[in-house]
């Protein structure tokens, strides 16, 4: 027992004088606590959603104030054609479209079934159901009061009037709701984003391992283009993935991109270089393989995972969180592909997110430069 005492007494020593480990004993477990916390959100915080009133009555126009009035319900404003659906959902500006028939307030007063229907983007699918939930308990609440102040009008008893509203959903997208067809498109950044930063986190300090660094340093070749060439195998290796990937979502899960592929691998390809750059940098600041590729792990999965939008609405997060969401790449990408993937998206509206991409890789880039240059 002294002899155990003994030891355990020296390792605390050695504990109490190397602070980073207090450090993170300490501030890890909170740090982990508050980003799950605030990040892991199934909330739906508020339902934005358009209008197309084809009826043009005061009944239909209550109906659209009753839910208008509903906290967290953002009325965009009205449209002509339920066509406009795709539109705003490409542009992710609307959950939902709710429909007015034409005819709806004369269906209303003569006792029939007044028709609308509440289009739902169905690329989120859990978001997608709760919305379509929420909009159809408003709709048909709505429409009971509809039937009631017309029941008195006309001096009837509302229980002989048929049921007030007869709301007819349509999910796009993702018609059954899929969990496997929202998640397999986010997947893909994911496992990306882990895949490549740990391919390239062993880039140079294998080349310290193993001895061969002093050569490439006497070399008259200039950083840049020695991070070129070796990145250059990882990135068309890391694009093979991504053909291999897309092809294994077809076969397993039914996911079949609506857009041009062209266009899915351009992203992927920018996408690719921040995170061969990123996994480089580890590569650089670390003594050991195994500890730039832990590194490596922790600093992609973790974020991806959480504040990407990969599962967990970016805009539901805490402003600071989404903040730290927009520098991600990850997230640009991730939005990006479901937008292809899933709605068939040109380049005409993921112009912005692909601008975005592309500096933050510069920046990776050009970081990873410098210290690799440092490092010669």
């Amino acid at each position: 027992m002294r002899r155990l005492m003994a030891i355990a007494r020296k390792e605390t020593l050695h504990l109490v004088r190397d602070p980073r480990s207090l450090l993170a004993a300490f501030a890890l477990p909170v740090l982990l606590l508050i980003l799950y916390g605030y990040a892991v959100n199934f909330d739906l915080e508020e339902v934005p959603f358009a209008v197309v009133d084809l009826d043009q009555t005061p009944s239909s126009r209550r109906l659209i104030e009753a839910v208008d009035s509903v906290d967290g319900f953002v009325n965009l404003g009205s449209y002509y054609s339920a066509d406009v659906a795709h539109d705003l959902f490409a542009r992710d500006q609307a959950m939902a479209v709710i429909v007015v028939d034409r005819g709806f307030e004369q269906e209303l007063q003569s006792g029939q079934e007044a028709r609308v229907q509440i289009i739902i983007d169905g690329s989120n699918s859990s978001l997608a159901s709760t919305a379509a939930a929420y909009c159809q308990a408003i709709v048909e609440s709505a429409g009971r009061t509809l039937v009631r102040d017309v029941a008195r009008a006309k001096g009837l008893p509302q229980a002989l009037l048929k049921p007030a509203i007869d709301v007819r959903p349509r999910v796009l997208y993702n018609p059954n709701l899929r969990t496997q067809v929202f998640l397999v498109p986010g997947l893909i950044g994911v496992i990306l984003m882990l895949m490549a930063a740990l391919l390239t986190s062993g880039v140079v300090v294998r080349e310290k391992e193993h001895g061969s660094f002093e050569i490439l340093a006497a070399s008259p070749i200039r950083p840049a283009e020695l991070i070129v060439g070796k990145l250059l195998p990882y990135l068309v290796l890391a694009t093979l993935d991504v053909a291999l990937v897309v092809i294994a979502g077809r076969i397993f899960y039914g996911v079949t991109p609506q857009g041009s592929l062209l266009l899915l691998f351009l992203v992927s390809i920018v996408f690719l270089g921040s995170a061969l750059a990123l996994g480089l940098l580890f590569s650089c600041i670390m003594p050991t393989q195994q500890l730039a590729m832990l590194l490596s792990f922790l600093a992609t999965s973790v974020p991806t995972m959480l504040l990407s939008g990969f599962a967990f609405p970016v805009r539901n997060m805490p402003w600071v969180l989404q903040q730290i969401a927009v520098v991600l790449p990850a997230t640009h990408y991730i939005t990006m592909v479901r937008a292809i993937i899933l709605k068939g998206v040109g380049i005409d509206l993921l112009w912005r997110p692909l601008l975005a991409l592309l500096a933050i890789t510069l920046v990776l880039i050009a970081i990873s430069v410098r210290r690799f240059s440092k490092t010669l």
